[in-house]
């Protein structure tokens, strides 16, 4: 807009101080401002241009102090001219937002207010102009505007509960109670009963999503209260109290599976995640995310029921199929109980009684009830329908029983058995029948893949050793004819098979037991002979040495 369109043409003649200049310390003073100021008068030309202008519009003074300078800057408003013009004639005033066009053709938007200085007969003669650069304010502006955007609706739109909380009042608790050697948060937890309590009521709730309102049953995010509190039921306390000390230490993150509680009393499992972006942590603010794995939890314990199911009749035929071993085993030290006994009476009952004879016999009695004793319970442990009970032993303590269990199968089919380093290993954690239904399970499938071989190439190999890694291996070794290249691939999938009559479910089972011990369970043909090898690995128990003597002589 050209002043020549708001004052007629006839009225600019130059007032008496048209071409007054400021004082030359002033203008060098106004120079270094980076706001644009300038005066323009009626035909367009600059009276005044200091550096400021210069520097944004890319022209010098001399080059804008020509008639018509003004319309070189191409300026365009954010209203309708007609209003500023309306403006600036009633009030003398007028600010806003124009675009122009620099010397170099870059666009600018720029932030001005203009006065404007009439002459005795109220005509405008001149209009002076402060302005600031405003372009990356508006990009920036917008920017954040649309992050803000995008943020909220992600914030609204995920399947996880989120919310916005302020632990700033929990940072000054700790900075109020702290003393010059205990200045920690653990510590300040642990100073009293009620501290992480105290903590949460602190914790003040800025905000949440729609997926919050939704889980934990609120109709508004008023419902839900000022504070997390009354979400924690007590044996989450750690949690809450972990996730503090996190946040205190600098950790970007911290998650753990825990229980919360809906507004109506309902306990839901969630893994719950705090972020503490590095930003925001010195005002207090944490993101929380909170994801609902009650369903997740109930599947998992349906699975580990069905398996457990599965795992139990595989046990149970596979006693079924020991049914010989297990009356041998049973018979062994039930027929010495009779011999022992027999003899324990005639030495009684001689014309000179022999009591110690009688005593040795008794004993011996008492030693072989023991054994059997032992066998029933190994077999009614493997026969037991039971919940998963992971407790500490000895790995070679598992392998011995299976052995036992099998053995007479071995003697009766002539393999040679050999077990090679098993006493120096740490002890496993893990449920010992299930452990030992694995070894039973690759003994007893070792024994049946030798059956048509000549009995003096039948061999049997049980190894126990600790890996690299520190993991415990138990590999069964036998020499017949190999893996099937068939059933390579898949031989620890259900209902795969190569004995006519096995179901398949054998080695699937096995795998799912390993498994869920943390281990791993393999089989490959042996590299340096016939037959095939195959073992499985279970984690070393936490805290244990690596090197405990087994409790059964090898």
């Amino acid at each position: 807009m050209n002043v020549a369109t708001i004052v007629p043409q006839p009225s600019l003649s130059p007032s008496p101080d048209a071409g007054r200049q400021p004082p030359a310390d002033l203008a060098n003073l106004l120079d270094l401002s980076d706001d644009t100021l300038s005066i323009r008068g009626g035909d367009g030309a600059m009276q005044f241009w200091n550096g400021g202008s210069t520097r944004l519009y890319g022209w010098a003074a001399e080059d804008m102090a020509t008639p018509g300078s003004y319309a070189r800057m191409h300026t365009r408003f954010d209203t309708a001219e007609e209003d500023v013009l309306a403006e600036l004639v009633r009030t003398g005033r007028w600010e806003g937002h124009v675009t122009r066009t620099t010397r170099d053709g870059r666009e600018v938007l720029v932030s001005v207010r203009w006065a404007a200085s009439r002459t005795e007969d109220g005509t405008i003669d001149r209009i002076v102009e402060t302005g600031r650069d405003v372009t990356w304010d508006i990009i920036l502006e917008e920017d954040f505007r649309r992050s803000e955007y995008r943020y909220r609706n992600m914030f609204q739109a995920m399947a996880v509960s989120f919310w916005e909380l302020d632990f700033s009042a929990v940072k000054q608790m700790v900075a109020e109670w702290s003393h010059p050697n205990e200045s920690d948060l653990a510590a300040f937890f642990a100073s009293a009963p009620n501290a992480i309590r105290n903590s949460m009521a602190k914790t003040r709730i800025v905000d949440v999503n729609d997926k919050t309102l939704r889980m934990f049953g609120a109709r508004t995010r008023e419902d839900l209260g000022e504070t997390m509190e009354r979400f924690w039921p007590r044996e989450s306390e750690p949690v809450f109290a972990a996730s503090g000390i996190a946040a205190m230490a600098g950790r970007p993150t911290f998650e753990a599976e825990t229980k919360m509680l809906t507004l109506d009393g309902r306990e839901i499992d969630v893994m719950f995640t705090w972020s503490f972006p590095p930003q925001e942590m010195g005002h207090g603010t944490v993101l929380v995310g909170i994801v609902d794995i009650t369903g997740r939890l109930r599947v998992q314990q349906e699975l580990q029921r069905v398996q457990g199911e599965l795992a139990h009749a595989a046990r149970v035929a596979t006693l079924g199929e020991l049914a010989a071993s297990i009356a041998h085993e049973v018979n062994q030290p039930l027929a010495a109980i009779v011999n022992f006994g027999e003899a324990a009476k005639r030495w009684m009952f001689r014309p000179e009684p022999d009591m110690a004879e009688a005593n040795t016999a008794i004993e011996r009695m008492i030693a072989d009830s023991r054994r059997a004793s032992d066998i029933i319970g190994r077999i009614r442990g493997m026969a037991t329908k039971s919940a998963p009970k992971p407790t500490l032993f000895h790995p070679c303590e598992a392998v011995r029983e299976a052995v036992q269990l099998c053995r007479h199968d071995m003697q009766s089919r002539g393999v040679a058995l050999s077990i090679a380093e098993i006493a120096g290993l740490p002890r496993v954690r893990a449920d010992r029948i299930q452990i030992q239904q694995v070894a039973v399970n690759l003994i007893v499938n070792a024994i049946q893949a030798m059956a048509d071989l000549p009995e003096e190439r039948r061999a049997l190999v049980i190894r126990t050793r600790l890996t690299p890694d520190n993991m415990v291996l138990i590999e069964v070794q036998d020499s017949g004819p190999g893996i099937d290249p068939a059933v390579a691939d898949r031989l620890f999938t259900a209902f795969a098979s190569t004995k006519e009559s096995g179901m398949g479910m054998g080695l699937s089972i096995s795998r799912s037991i390993v498994e869920a011990h943390g281990g791993k369970i393999s089989g490959r043909a042996n590299h340096d002979g016939p037959g095939a090898t195959f073992a499985f690995s279970l984690p070393m128990a936490e805290g244990e040495k690596l090197d405990v003597p087994c409790p059964y002589a090898a």
